[in-house]
């Protein structure tokens, strides 16, 4: 039986990685922070590390999707 990567089942999670299950202290530890939060060094070598914390916008076009409907259905 051959399987690809979408119809594998996923490797069982180990609940030590779950950040919403330890406590308080240890999650602080694993991110590298505190409870005071980031100093801003910290926070700028994240910024360069990692980039910003943002999620991009993904515009369409409105004329081009109205006109796709009609693309559609015609090569069908």
């Amino acid at each position: 039986m051959k399987t690809d990567a979408l119809s594998a089942p996923a490797a069982p999670r180990d609940p030590a990685d779950d950040l919403k299950t330890l406590p308080l202290p240890e999650v602080e530890k694993r991110l590298a922070t505190s409870a005071d939060g980031l100093t801003q060094v910290q926070a700028t070598k994240r910024l360069t590390t990692y980039g910003p914390n943002e999620i991009a916008e993904h515009h369409t076009n409105a004329l081009l999707k109205f006109l796709s409907y009609f693309w559609a259905r015609s090569r069908g």
